[in-house]
């Protein structure tokens, strides 16, 4: 393997089609820098919960939860116009239309310039006519540093879109690992940058303001790195083109749509169950789907590190170098699932109640039919990942929605007659419907 590095060889390991030897060496640098991500949001989501809780204590912890929990409402701000451009962006690139990436660049510049100002205002009047103690159950006096602070947090959000922005140019001229580096270290600044602040024995405005000014020094700091390796790329005005933005809208909307769909199949059944069975069937049904989940966090990490090839492929139009990239991904799916699927059935009686401490057994044949539905969901996103990177995914998010939605009429008689299981049964339908679908939506894009 040579100078492959450990990544690399696991990537050329994948399978003997990957196109190239400098292929396996970018996508064993992706595979590292998506595990290094991966690691950075494990470490801020646990290392804050008890530097925060010392601090605050349990209510002040609570009210900065349900602080944070309302900007993350505008987490897709952007309307998924950053992801689709930065598809867009690689596929120019490899076609050798700099001039082209450059209009994508500066129109979605102009677009977050006019909507984050915007959505900056309107929140902030939101912020300030809501009766937070109230909304929060504060103490009356409270209200002025929380609608502060959430001003503060819903900055840090927008500014992040402009950040994402950056990281589209970052990804240009296919650097998906300096992409996926920038993008967590900018996680764990951001995190680092709270949790000091509250050690500092700042209160929420303190730890918001801090999260805010790293994430613009992170932007900052990521456009002059993206200017010093990519000096033909700027952000401005002047490239700027109301088409472009007519052109992206649609696999934008659809992109952003799919984690809505998502969100139903997640949080439907569970408000389904707790309707007709009552809490103790929901924790059931909770504890195990974190179980039966965690396998997808493997598939996402590889899933992730392909889109960026898949586009420059597509856009220098090496067909055959796609279809090996895509044998090769599926490959190392169906090594990840079959491991996933083996390990997870074994192990669940005894994780689940070390999760749960004795207090929730396994119920059976829903575990079984849960982890089947991880699986197809598993399957469908990794044909969905070439699909979602040359942009050719709108086609797919209504099929998806639909399926959705028609899951959740059937879980509740499904529910009535089976149980708990009837809602896995459900979920099985749904994802396992997903495969098929986006398997012939794949075959179309390379017809």
């Amino acid at each position: 393997m040579g100078r492959l590095g450990y990544w690399g060889k696991v990537a050329a390991m994948c399978g003997a089609g990957l196109p190239d030897r400098a292929a396996a060496a970018r996508l064993g640098r992706t595979l590292g820098a998506q595990s290094y991500a991966q690691i950075v949001t494990i470490a801020v989501q646990l290392g804050l919960v008890p530097v925060l809780l010392s601090v605050w204590g349990v209510r002040g912890y609570g009210t900065w939860l349900l602080l944070s929990a309302i900007p993350a409402y505008l987490s897709f701000s952007d309307l998924g116009f950053t992801f689709v451009a930065k598809n867009e962006m690689v596929m120019a690139v490899a076609r050798g239309q700099r001039d082209a990436a450059v209009a994508t660049f500066q129109s979605i510049f102009a677009l977050l310039c006019v909507g984050a100002p915007l959505l900056l205002v309107a929140s902030a009047i939101g912020a300030g006519s809501v009766d937070l103690p109230a909304l929060l159950s504060l103490k009356r006096g409270d209200g002025a540093a929380e609608q502060c602070a959430l001003v503060l947090l819903i900055g840090t959000v927008l500014v992040y879109q402009f950040f994402l922005l950056v990281c589209a140019g970052i990804r240009a001229e296919n650097r998906p690992a300096s992409e996926a580096m920038w993008a967590a270290s900018g996680r764990l600044a951001e995190g680092a940058a709270i949790g000091g602040a509250a050690l500092a024995g700042g209160g929420f405005v303190a730890a918001a303001a801090g999260g805010l000014a790293m994430r613009i020094a992170l932007t900052i700091g990521a456009y002059r790195w993206l200017r010093r390796r990519t000096a033909w790329l700027r952000l401005g005005f002047a490239a700027a083109r109301r088409g472009e933005i007519a052109r992206l809208w649609r696999p934008a909307i659809a992109y952003t749509a799919m984690p809505v769909a998502q969100a139903l199949l997640i949080q439907g059944p569970v408000l389904i169950v707790g309707a007709l069975l009552g809490p103790a069937s929901v924790v059931v049904l909770a504890t195990s789907r974190t179980l039966a989940r965690l396998g997808t966090a493997a598939t996402n990490m590889v899933n992730n590190s392909f889109v960026s090839e898949y586009s420059a492929l597509a856009g220098a139009g090496a067909a055959s170098a796609f279809d090996r990239l895509v044998r090769v991904q599926l490959g190392a799916t169906a090594a990840i699932v079959s491991g996933y699927a083996l390990v997870v059935l074994a192990t669940a009686p005894f994780a689940l109640g070390l999760l749960t401490h004795g207090r929730v057994a396994m119920a059976q044949p829903f575990f079984a039919l849960l982890v089947l539905s991880v699986v197809a969901e598993m399957l469908w996103s990794a044909l969905f990942t070439p699909i979602s990177a040359t942009n050719q995914h709108a086609a797919v998010t209504p099929i998806f929605i639909a399926l959705s939605g028609a899951a959740l009429l059937a879980t509740a008689p499904l529910i009535a007659h089976l149980g708990v299981s009837g809602a896995a049964i459900a979920l099985l339908a749904a994802h396992g419907a997903m495969i098929p679908v986006t398997w012939h939506r794949l075959r179309q894009t390379r017809a």
